[in-house]
């Protein structure tokens, strides 16, 4: 994929000084190159450090001037307040998502369930919303109850439920009638099997779960988001269950409370008080239920075979029986996440929904074909054992009828060094934790200890320590990356970037400590600590004229543990683990760090790795985690996206677009290939796991989700379109434009491209245009446009 615009060089050589004047060769800087490295074509006279044509040169500098006096600051803030009636601002997207998953408003109480005669039960129960009394049995479309019984064995600890109701699973909701005198909804249901009607009495549960005031609907993906769900759960004698897995591990992802399918409850308290986990989901998920989505194993193992079966062709009955499988929550659970949602961690990461629990999980018993198929598929599980060193044999064949721990995987047996707890670590994803779950960056951390500036030059000192002692890795393995980005003027965004590269192809100010550099020294480097010296003589000019005023100092401590080869780059290589990277912004007048500058307006603790447990492990090398502030230093607005179109590659643009689920590289996509297709509109069909784009404080600190303010953020460019035969949306250029348009626009540009909408497009960059600035981009009209806004908030 190429945008022209996607990537930024410095151009430092005499014959660009007349681009637009001195004062704009001293705000010039280079942008990042895309994720290979590599840096792209400027696309501009002189850009390959010959002497340009003087008349090209002219030409080009009065059309960037022309074009320069079209930016104008957004006016965004003046309609964009949360004021008017339908007013769009970010506390605004917050408080309509907030109308979604209201906990407690609806409430049910006094549950008893009864047989009647030999075939029907009764079910009764009292409603309330906002403690007012409510009428169940109101035929409201945007209203939806549902009830199940589900029997218990207490010997097993499972659902084996009998199924003799006149629905698919043991449905309990029939005829409803409401009393408003009393408030108590009667539910009765007919037409039961008499022996599943004598379990009813035994050990067993009743759910109850809903939802009110429904306000979207998926049926497609079975979701009812609506503002108010409800759950209850009664008990029927001897009842102990309890899931080796947490709901506050899907609250990880998902919505808090934890709602299934967007409404139903995954802990709910019983009739005594006692907090249930997943009981809710045994109505539906109960132990002996045929699995529904054998598909999901086809597309692990043959996605040709997955694309025909979208295209309209049926699953064969010999497909049917190899991948059958029970739709327990276990199986549907992990192979959802394995196979069709883009799980954003390693599945081997079992501790994210076990935690506490991953003894039980991880029993050898719990060593059967049934676990190892619900991630790894049919196929796959057979490749894994066929690659391995042990002949298992008949054992291929028999995969269902197999218990690995009875005689081999087990403490004592055969292979008791390959239990299933030790081949999968202990339940820990290798880059994250050790074999005993002792997270890296816990383990060892790393502080930027002191900087100081003199002629230029900073000195940065850092040191690393270690805490608990991890055997064979120390400190001193270290391989640090200090990285330096200067902030331009007052805003949060860098003039020039680290990752950028010089005209000789050296990167600006990212140094990997003890490499050759231009601007960069070692002083030393023993025993975990470090004195680094970097050299901005090159941008003395901006720093004199107060342009640049302060730096982000970053270090990324790049760490490999020897005991484990990662298989999964092109060379294998022991695993870089995942550590946090430290930064510190420092002003450069006052000789001192600065830490009041500019909060981060995300949490990375409690958002980004909520769901990805430890930030750039599953999409970048694990030395980068931990900080906004250090993915920023790469993540500039000065340059396009380099995979995503029509987006910038600076980090507002470039999450919100990600988890809008635009794809990468869709010029890269072979359209007429059926695989690719089915892979293209599978991604584009995702959706957030929180169940709504709309909640900002997914990864944003309260009330940090507004406008951007234009004195703290600088200009950006967006990247072009990549040709794609057959769409809607044609070739749109790379464009300079405000930070607003920038970051707020991420999300609805991605939306717009996912629906191959070019009208609905066309309409928002008009938008954009008429209250703000879009600008089709030219080699230096980004400096440009950055000299003459800024000015305005001097």
């Amino acid at each position: 994929m190429t945008h022209p615009a996607g990537v930024r060089k410095t151009r430092i050589g005499p014959h660009w000084i007349g681009l637009v004047g001195a004062a704009l060769l001293a705000l010039t800087v280079a942008g990042c190159g895309g994720d290979d490295g590599k840096d792209g074509a400027p696309g501009a006279p002189g850009a390959d450090g010959k002497d340009a044509d003087p008349a090209a040169i002219a030409a080009l500098e009065q059309k960037v001037k022309e074009l320069t006096q079209a930016a104008n600051p957004e006016t965004c803030a003046t309609c964009h307040t949360g004021e008017l009636p339908v007013a769009r601002t970010g506390p605004n997207h917050q408080q309509i998502y907030e109308q979604f998953y209201q906990d407690g408003v609806v409430k049910i109480s006094e549950v008893a369930f009864t047989t009647v005669g030999g075939n029907s039960t009764k079910l009764t129960f009292k409603m309330t919303k906002q403690g007012a009394p409510f009428d169940c049995a109101t035929t409201r479309t945007d209203f939806a109850i549902g009830s199940y019984w589900a029997e218990y064995d207490t010997v097993t600890k499972t659902f084996p439920i009998n199924n003799g109701g006149p629905t698919p699973y043991t449905s309990l909701i029939g005829t409803k009638a409401w009393d408003a005198a009393s408030n108590l909804c009667t539910i009765t249901q007919t037409g039961f099997d008499p022996a599943v009607v004598a379990k009813m009495g035994m050990n067993g549960i009743v759910q109850i779960y809903g939802v009110d005031e429904i306000l979207k609907r998926d049926d497609a993906k079975h979701m009812s988001q609506g503002k108010y769900p409800f759950a209850s759960v009664l008990k029927i004698g001897a009842v102990d269950y309890e899931s080796a897995a947490n709901v506050s591990g899907c609250e990880n992802c998902h919505t808090k409370p934890y709602l299934k399918h967007a409404y139903i409850y995954g802990e709910v308290l019983d009739q005594n008080g006692v907090k249930t986990e997943f009981y809710t989901c045994k109505g539906c998920h109960y132990d002996t239920r045929q699995g529904g989505h054998v598909d999901w194993q086809i597309l692990k193992d043959d996605p040709a075979r997955y694309a025909e079966i979208v295209a309209g062709s049926p699953i064969t009955d010999a497909e049917k029986a190899k991948y059958a499988y029970k739709a327990k929550l276990m199986n549907d659970v992990h192979m959802s996440h394995a196979m069709e949602f883009a799980y954003p961690q390693s599945m081997t990461n079992c501790v994210t929904c076990h935690a506490g629990k991953l003894d039980r999980a991880l029993a050898d018993e719990k060593f059967q074909a049934e676990t190892c198929k619900s991630c790894h598929s049919v196929d796959g599980l057979k490749a894994k054992m066929t690659a391995g060193t042990f002949p298992h044999g008949s054992i291929l064949e028999n995969l269902d009828t197999t218990n690995c721990s009875e005689s081999c995987h087990k403490a004592g047996g055969f292979a008791s060094d390959k239990t299933f707890a030790k081949i999968h670590r202990g339940g820990y994803d290798p880059k994250i934790y050790t074999s005993t779950g002792v997270r890296y960056s816990k383990a060892f951390t790393v502080k930027i200890t002191s900087t100081t500036v003199a002629d230029n030059k900073l000195t940065i000192k850092f040191s690393a320590a270690e805490s608990p002692d991890i055997p064979g890795m120390s400190v001193n393995d270290i391989v640090p990356t200090v990285l330096v980005g200067l902030y331009g003027y007052d805003t949060k965004d860098f003039l020039v970037a680290a990752h950028g590269r010089d005209d000789d192809g050296n990167r600006l100010l990212e140094y990997e400590v003890g490499t050759d550099h231009p601007r960069f020294k070692t002083v030393s480097a023993a025993n975990g600590s470090w004195v680094v010296t970097a050299d901005l003589s090159m941008w003395a000019a901006q720093i004199a004229d107060k342009s640049i005023k302060r730096v982000e100092v970053a270090v990324m401590p790049k760490l490999a543990n020897p005991a484990i080869i990662d298989t999964t780059g092109r060379e294998p290589a022991p695993l870089i683990v995942g550590l946090n990277a430290p930064s510190m912004t420092f002003d450069l007048a006052t000789n001192a760090f600065d830490n009041t500058f500019y909060e981060d307006i995300v949490d990375v603790t409690k958002g980004c790795n909520a769901c990805h447990d430890q930030l750039a492990t599953t999409f970048h090398s694990g030395d980068r985690g931990g900080n906004i502030k250090v993915c920023r230093t790469c993540h500039v607005v000065s340059s396009g996206a380099s995979h995503l179109e029509l987006q910038s590659r600076s980090i507002d643009s470039y999450v919100h677009a990600i988890h809008s689920f635009q794809v990468f590289d869709p010029g890269d996509i072979n359209f007429g290939d059926p695989v690719e297709s089915v892979e293209y509109q599978h991604h584009i069909g995702s959706s957030f796991p929180r169940f709504g784009i709309m909640n900002c404080e997914s990864c944003h600190k309260d009330g940090k989700y507004n406008v951007p303010n234009q004195s703290r953020s600088l200009p950006g460019v967006l990247s072009g379109t990549d040709a794609v035969e057959g769409r809607n949306i044609g070739e749109i250029p790379p464009y300079v434009t405000g930070p607003a348009v920038r970051a707020c626009g991420g999300c609805h540009r991605a939306q717009k491209i996912n629906a191959d909408d070019n009208g609905a497009l066309g309409v928002l960059n008009a938008h954009f245009k008429t209250f703000g600035y879009l600008i089709e981009d030219e080699e230096g009209l980004w400096e440009s446009v950055v000299a003459k806004i800024m000015a305005i908030f001097k």
